[in-house]
């Protein structure tokens, strides 16, 4: 019979964010161990090296942002970028059937610009108004929400049906902090797992299957029969996890975190990944926003010395359950039929192809974060520290963080900050730790 290990700080989880608290606490004294279901670390951000001869994510992909947090690290590590320019890389099709750049749809199409613009009239979302209602209420119209359904709700991972209005109107205003351009890792993101992993006290492979808490701190218990105790501990586990029950909490969990996994869902999000003989698009087009159900494409070769040609589709809420329904190579192919129709490519075929299903991987069980109409604030509830668990993870990041990588980052390095206040009150000197 194993014995129980102790420690200071348990994290579950070792993406970005368990990582970044712990990473955060290294030097500290405090003796920290992160639990890890998967046999990798990074969580959600998964690079592959294999499928194309580059690093390609099959997870998160960009830094959403020219002034976002993620740039700290990047700078620091030295890594390179690219960045994607929508408005010139990018084709759009237009509701009258034009392929457009983008810059050329904003300048021609006013209805179209705004849903990049997203300049509104100041007019307060109701109570339990979804953001699909609230657009029409405003006076969108059905061109106009659907150039949303496919760009901006698929980006976020959800259907217009079932995303909080006053929520996305936050994230709107609050995005000005961070930036509106998106730039892609040369080196993949892993690179900064890597360096966000170094030094910490890591077990992979790790399945946690019960939490048991109270006054005199933590005991975890995982499917191989291992035992840890700590102080506090720092739960990173995504909010459908948390959700499923995958994790016995014992007692339950605390009632403002069943609230806010009341609030907040988990979006479906899929990545269908291609490998052509042949370029698809002229050399300056590197994304396109489609008509079909597969509304958002882009090329990952684009930055990397190679002749691999690899395009991506995106595709989140309704249209990626719909695909997942035909099975992993009706999926594929479906995705594919809506390329093959913009493009006028009947007869396109890859020579490789993948499907990356988050919906149904057990440690994520979706891609990213959404908040449910009615429920603004359920973020802070998420987040809020209840000694001895505390809370990480990008679904507990602000609303204009949330979703993001440097949404999870920054909770992370939350999370460490509550540790030292908690544990070393006297060592704190009040300033927010830095990974």
């Amino acid at each position: 019979m194993q014995g129980t290990e102790r420690a200071d700080v348990i994290v579950l989880g070792a993406g970005v964010a368990g990582l970044a608290a712990a990473q955060a606490l290294v030097g500290t004294e405090l003796e920290v161990v992160v639990l890890e279901a998967r046999d990798r670390l990074g969580g959600r951000v998964h690079t592959d090296k294999h499928f194309a001869g580059f690093p390609l994510e099959f997870g998160a992909e960009f830094v959403h942002g020219e002034r976002a947090p993620t740039w700290e690290l990047i700078d620091r590590l030295g890594l390179h970028t690219v960045h994607w320019n929508k408005l010139d890389d990018s084709w759009v099709r237009m509701a009258d059937g034009r392929r457009l750049t983008m810059a050329e749809a904003r300048a021609v199409d006013a209805g179209f610009d705004v849903t990049r613009t997203w300049e509104l009239p100041p007019v307060p979302p109701r109570p339990l108004e979804s953001f699909g209602r609230y657009l029409e209420r405003i006076g969108f119209g059905p061109e106009q929400v659907d150039y949303v359904r496919r760009a901006f709700a698929n980006a976020a991972g959800e259907s217009l049906r079932h995303l909080d209005a006053a929520s996305m109107l936050d994230s709107i205003a609050g995005a000005e902090a961070t930036g509106h351009e998106d730039f892609r890792i040369v080196e993949g993101y892993d690179a900064i797992i890597e360096a966000l992993g170094l030094g910490v006290d890591i077990r992979t492979g790790c399945v946690v299957t019960r939490v048991t808490w109270g006054d005199d701190g933590v005991h975890v218990d995982t499917a191989g029969g291992g035992s840890f105790a700590a102080r506090l501990l720092v739960c990173t586990l995504p909010v459908g996890v948390l959700a499923a029950g995958d994790v016995e909490f014992s007692p339950g969990l605390p009632e403002q975190k069943v609230q806010a996994l009341r609030g907040l869902g988990m979006g479906p999000a899929i990545k269908c990944v291609y490998r052509f003989r042949e370029p698809l698009t002229p050399p300056g087009i590197k994304a396109i926003y489609a008509a079909g159900r597969a509304p958002m494409w882009w090329t990952p070769s684009f930055g990397h010395e190679t002749d691999a040609v690899v395009w991506t589709a995106f595709v989140t809420g309704d249209a990626a359950m719909d695909l997942l329904r035909r099975g992993e190579e009706g999926a594929l192919d479906g995705a594919l039929e809506s390329l093959r129709r913009e493009l006028g490519r009947p007869g396109l075929k890859a020579v490789e192809a993948r499907l990356v299903d988050w919906v149904n991987d057990p440690y994520s069980r979706g891609g990213y974060s959404f908040v449910r109409p009615g429920h603004r604030g359920v973020r802070e509830l998420l987040a809020a520290p209840t000694p001895p668990l505390l809370w990480a993870g990008e679904a507990s990041a602000p609303e204009s963080d949330a979703a993001t990588v440097h949404g999870a980052l920054l909770s992370g390095r939350r999370a460490a900050t509550e540790v030292l206040k908690l544990l070393r009150p006297r060592a704190y000197d009040g300033s927010e730790v830095v990974v």
